[in-house]
């Protein structure tokens, strides 16, 4: 499949995945699952920086404008692309210069970890304290932040190694 068709493809099925099952998931207010940054997280790393913050901008309005969010969602999104390519290089041996995707099978279990549980950390904790807009629930905050920052990334890794490994499903 053609790798510019299979990212428009991923875009689509995470914004309906997002959209119609994991924004209706919400267990006391702590757990809100964010499955949707997946698709930022496995563009390739020599798509041009520019290119990848449109996409990312494109992917936060659309999940704003279903979720009535007022640009939170753009907001940590755009931050999540900015800060991809230095995490990328803190977790790949050659700073990411050697990768032609990102994947469990490119980087390792252990680096994809390290990597997607960076990236989905720093997009809840702006996600959520954006959210609030305030610090007289700072540990309120930080607590959901961490619960769904747990949960995402636990269905992040489930999501990524279905796809990494079409032979064993």
């Amino acid at each position: 499949m053609n790798k510019g068709f299979q990212h428009i493809v991923r875009f689509i099925i995470l914004i309906a995945v997002q959209v119609l099952i994991f924004n209706n998931v919400q267990i006391s207010g702590y757990l809100n699952p964010y499955v949707y940054i997946l698709f930022i997280m496995l563009l390739p790393p020599k798509l041009p920086k520019a290119l990848v913050l449109i996409l990312a901008f494109v992917m936060g309005f659309t999940i704003d404008i279903f979720a009535d969010s007022y640009g939170i969602h753009t907001a940590a999104s755009v931050l999540l692309a900015y800060i991809r390519p230095s995490i990328l290089s803190l977790v790949s041996v050659k700073g990411g210069e050697d990768l032609e995707d990102i994947s469990i099978k490119q980087l390792n279990f252990g680096r994809f970890f390290t990597y997607s549980g960076i990236l989905c950390l720093i997009h809840h904790f702006t996600l959520f304290y954006l959210e609030a807009f305030r610090l007289n629930e700072f540990f309120d905050t930080f607590t959901r932040a961490l619960f769904s920052t747990a949960i995402s990334l636990l269905l992040i890794l489930m999501i990524e190694s279905l796809r990494s490994n079409p032979q064993k499903r």
